[in-house]
C-alpha cells in the first residue's frame, strides 16, 4: 500500500518536472488568483451602493 502511494506521487511529480509543465501550471494559478482578485474588487465597489437600500 505504502509503496504503491510513492510510486503514484513519483509519477505526479514527473510529469510536473519539465519546465513547461511547470510554466503551464503557474499560469493556471495565476488566472485564478487574478481573477479572484477582480471578484473581489467588483465586490468592494458594489458594497457602499447597496448598503444605504438595506438601512
Amino acid at each position: 500500500m505504502l509503496k504503491r502511494r510513492r510510486t503514484q506521487k513519483l509519477k505526479r511529480n514527473v510529469i510536473y518536472s519539465t519546465a513547461t509543465r511547470r510554466r503551464i501550471m503557474l499560469r493556471g494559478l495565476h488566472k485564478k488568483i487574478i481573477w479572484r482578485r477582480r471578484m473581489f474588487a467588483m465586490q468592494q465597489m458594489e458594497a457602499p451602493i447597496s448598503e444605504p437600500l438595506a438601512s
